[in-house]
C-alpha cells in the first residue's frame, strides 16, 4: 500500500479552468468551498498543459487566469488566507521535454505550493511523446525539484493504459503517490466494482494510493451524477479499501456543455466525508469475485498467454463493459466540446456523434483494444440508425502482417446502414490507393498498436450536396471478431433448439408424425412450415427459408417455451428486427469436426437472455418463444452456410424457391447430420 505521504488524512478538490466554475475570483471560490465543505484541506489547481500555461486555453475570468508564476502565487496566497492548501497539476504532453520540465519546476518553486500532480493520459490531447521523452521528463522533474518535493501521478488504471504509458517501467522511481481516476458513474459500474478493479490492478505496486473519485456529471445518455453518492463512494474507498486520502474531479458549474462538476449546492454532501485518524489497513491484494455463470468475464492486468485463442473484443464510447479496452478522444465529448453529443444505440451501448468537418480534419477518435489471442480478425463498426449520415467516414486500421506495420484506410458510407454491424475493408494501404482489398487484419496483441482504429472527423463531400441534408457522423461501437472458427467454440455435436434436455439428447427426428402429416423433430415439437413451402404472406406469396416449430397441443402450448443454442457460438444479433420478425437472434456456430461456420437464425422471440458479442454454449437457453401474430406462437428457425445473415439478419428471398435452396439448408437434415445421440 505504500508508506505514509503528504496526502494522508487530506481531502482535496480539483479545479480545472475559469469557465468551469460560476465564481469569478479565487477568493469567492475559496469562500464557497470553506463554507460548504469545511473538511476540504486543499485545492488541486490546473496550471499548465505541457509547457503551455493554462491561461492560453481559457482567459475568460481575469482573476482566475494562470499565465505566470505570479498568478500561481496569487492562487497560493488567496487560498491560504481561507485555510486551504494549493496543489498544482498539469497535463504531460511529451512534445518538448525540457520546456515541460522547466514549466513544472518554476511552478512548483512558487512559495506555498504543496505538491505536484502529473496528469498522464494517452491521446492526441495528452501524452504523445515516446518512452525516451517520458524518462527525460521524469528524471528532469525529480532532479529539478529535489528528493523531498512530493510528486503524484494521475492516471487511468483501466485496460493497458498503465503499460502503454510506462507507469511502472519509467515513472515509478520518480513519483511518491498514485492518484487513479476512479470515475465509476462514467465507467458504467458500481463504486465498489470500480475501486475493486483499481486496487486489483495497482494495489500490489507498493506506492501509496489516493483515489481521485468522480465529482462530475458526464451528461448525454449517462446522465447527472447524484451528489448524494459522494459520501457513499468515499466510505467504500475508506472502509473497504483503506484509502488514507481522497480527491474529487472536479469543482465547478458554469459550462455551456453537459459536463458539470460539483457546485456550491453539492458541497454539503462532500462535508459528510471524514477520514479516520488511524485508517484501517487495506485488504491484502484484493481480488474480484468470480463472475456469475454465463456472465461477462472481467479481464484484469494478467499477462496474456502466447497461445491464447483469439476472442471477440468490443469497444464503445464512454462505457466500460469488459474492462479490457480504452478509447481516447482528441476532443472529449463528455468534457470539452459543445459539438459532441451522446446517445444510446438499439443495443443500449452509447455512441457519440457530431457534425463532420468539410475538407479539414479537426480531430480523430482512437479505439485501442486489448486483444486476446493472435490471429486474423474482422473489424466491424456499429452504425446506428440515427446521427450517422456521413457518406465517407474514414477509418484507419493498424495491423502487422509478417511483423511489418500496415495502415489501411477504410472509407464507409454510414448513411447506407441502419443499426447494423458493418465490416471495415479498404484498398488504401499506407496512404497509397489502388492496392488489394483488405478485409481481414493480422493482429498480434504484443506487437505495437495492433488493432488500433482511428476515426477522422473529415469529409470530402460538400454539405450543400448531401442528399439527407444532415451532416452528422457517429462514433459507435467497434468489434474485433476472430476469423478463426476455433474462436467460436469447440462444438462436438448439434442439438435441436427446442425440447427437454432428454428430447435434445435423443434421436432427431423421432420418426413420428402429427395427424396432419407434420414431422416431429424431438419430443412433441413438429415443423408446420418446412423449408421450401410456398405460402401466403400478406397480399403475396413467399417460400419458407427454414422451420416453424410448434409444440403439439393448444394454440398457446408453446408460449414462452425455452429456446436453446443448437451449438457453441457467437451471438451476432440479439434484438428486435422488424415487426414481422420480432425479437430475433443470429448466432455464428462452428460445424462439428469441420473448419467451417454456419449461421442460425431464431425468430419470433421474447425474453432474450443473450447479447450481441456473447459466446454461448450448446444447450444454453438464449430466449423464449414469442407471439408471431395473435395466438400464433412458434419458433422460426433456419440455418445457412452463406454468411448473408452475418450482416443482413433480416435476409428474405421472398417468392424465390431457387434462391431459398441456394442459400439456406434444410434445418432438420442439417442438425440430424451433425447430431450425436447421447
Amino acid at each position: 500500500m505504500g508508506q505514509p505521504t503528504f496526502y494522508d488524512g487530506r481531502l482535496s478538490l480539483v479545479y480545472w479552468t475559469p469557465r468551469s466554475v460560476n465564481e469569478t475570483s479565487i477568493d469567492q471560490l475559496a469562500q464557497n468551498l470553506r463554507a460548504g465543505a469545511p473538511n476540504i484541506n486543499g485545492v488541486m489547481v490546473k496550471t499548465n498543459n505541457g509547457s503551455v500555461w493554462q491561461g492560453a486555453f481559457d482567459s475568460s475570468k481575469p482573476n482566475l487566469n494562470i499565465n505566470s508564476t505570479a498568478d500561481v502565487k496569487r492562487w497560493v496566497d488567496t487560498l491560504a488566507a481561507r485555510g486551504l492548501e494549493t496543489h498544482v497539476w498539469g497535463v504531460l504532453r511529451g512534445l518538448s521535454p525540457q520546456a515541460e520540465i522547466n514549466r513544472f519546476v518554476e511552478i512548483c518553486q512558487v512559495a506555498g505550493v504543496k505538491s505536484l500532480l502529473l496528469d498522464l493520459e494517452e491521446g492526441p490531447a495528452y501524452f504523445v511523446g515516446n518512452q525516451s521523452a517520458a524518462l527525460t521528463i521524469a528524471q528532469g522533474l525529480r532532479s529539478g525539484l529535489g528528493p523531498n518535493f512530493h510528486i503524484g501521478l494521475i492516471f487511468d488504471y483501466r485496460g493497458n493504459r498503465p503499460q502503454t504509458l510506462w507507469v511502472q517501467t519509467v515513472w515509478f522511481p520518480y513519483i511518491d503517490s498514485l492518484h487513479p481516476m476512479v470515475y465509476h458513474y462514467h465507467f458504467g459500474v458500481s463504486a465498489n466494482t470500480a475501486l475493486r478493479n483499481c486496487y486489483n490492478v495497482i494495489g500490489s505496486w507498493g506506492k501509496s494510493i489516493y483515489p481521485m473519485l468522480q465529482g462530475y456529471s458526464p451528461g448525454g445518455s449517462i446522465g447527472i451524477y447524484p451528489a448524494s453518492d459522494i459520501p457513499v463512494t468515499a466510505n467504500i474507498a475508506i472502509n473497504s479499501f483503506g484509502a488514507r486520502g481522497l480527491s474529487w474531479y472536479r469543482y465547478g458549474r458554469g459550462l455551456s456543455i453537459p459536463d458539470e462538476g460539483l457546485g456550491a449546492v453539492d458541497l454539503p454532501e462532500l462535508a459528510k466525508v471524514s477520514l479516520p485518524v488511524n485508517p484501517p489497513p487495506p485488504p491484502p491484494n484484493p481480488t474480484p469475485p468470480p463472475p456469475p455463470p454465463g456472465g461477462p468475464i472481467v479481464i484484469g492486468p494478467a499477462p496474456i498467454p502466447p497461445d491464447a485463442a483469439p476472442q471477440l473484443t468490443i469497444i464503445d464510447p464512454d462505457n466500460e463493459r469488459t474492462g479490457n479496452f480504452f478509447i481516447n478522444y482528441y476532443d472529449d465529448p463528455a468534457t470539452l466540446s459543445p459539438f459532441w453529443q451522446v446517445a444510446l444505440d438499439v443495443n443500449g451501448r452509447p455512441y457519440a456523434f457530431r457534425p463532420a468537418s468539410y475538407n479539414l480534419q479537426t480531430l480523430y477518435v482512437t479505439y485501442t483494444p486489448r486483444l486476446i489471442g493472435r490471429g486474423k480478425y474482422y473489424i466491424e463498426v456499429f452504425v446506428p440508425a440515427q446521427n450517422a449520415y456521413i457518406q465517407d467516414a474514414h477509418y484507419i486500421v493498424v495491423d502487422y502482417p509478417g511483423g511489418v506495420r500496415r495502415e489501411t484506410t477504410c472509407i464507409l458510407n454510414q448513411a447506407s446502414f441502419s443499426d447494423a454491424w458493418v465490416p471495415l475493408q479498404g484498398n488504401i494501404v499506407n496512404g497509397v490507393p489502388g492496392g488489394p482489398l483488405i478485409n481481414q487484419f493480422d493482429l498480434t496483441p504484443t506487437i505495437g498498436d495492433a488493432g488500433r482504429v482511428n476515426v477522422a472527423d473529415i469529409t470530402f463531400i460538400n454539405p450543400a450536396s448531401h442528399p439527407s441534408g444532415k451532416f452528422e457522423m457517429a462514433f459507435g461501437a467497434i468489434r474485433w471478431r476472430p476469423v478463426n472458427v476455433a474462436a467460436v467454440g469447440p462444438t462436438l455435436t448439434l442439438d435441436a433448439p427446442v425440447g427437454t434436455e432428454a428430447d435434445r439428447r435423443g434421436p432427431i427426428p423421432t420418426g413420428r408424425f402429427t395427424a396432419g402429416g407434420f414431422r416431429f423433430w424431438v419430443g412433441n415439437w413438429f415443423d408446420v412450415n418446412p423449408i421450401g413451402s410456398r405460402y401466403r404472406l400478406g397480399s403475396g406469396w413467399a417460400v419458407h427459408t427454414g422451420a416453424d416449430l410448434n409444440l403439439d397441443g393448444s394454440v398457446t402450448a408453446d408460449k414462452d417455451a425455452p429456446v436453446y443454442a443448437v451449438g457453441d457460438g457467437l451471438v451476432l444479433w440479439a434484438r428486435k428486427l422488424t415487426a414481422a420478425w420480432g425479437q430475433t437472434i443470429v448466432i455464428e456456430h462452428a460445424i462439428p469436426g469441420e473448419n467451417r461456420l454456419f449461421w442460425a437464425r431464431y425468430a419470433h422471440l421474447n425474453n432474450l437472455q443473450v447479447s450481441e458479442g456473447q459466446l454461448v454454449k450448446r444447450g444454453q437457453q438464449i430466449c423464449a418463444i414469442g407471439e408471431y401474430a395473435p395466438n400464433n406462437y412458434h419458433l422460426h428457425f433456419d440455418v445457412t452456410l452463406d454468411p448473408v445473415l452475418r450482416h443482413t439478419p433480416g435476409h428474405w428471398p421472398g417468392d424465390n424457391l431457387a434462391e431459398v435452396l441456394r442459400i439456406y439448408q434444410d434445418p432438420l437434415e442439417f442438425i440430424k447430420r451433425y447430431h450425436v445421440v447421447r
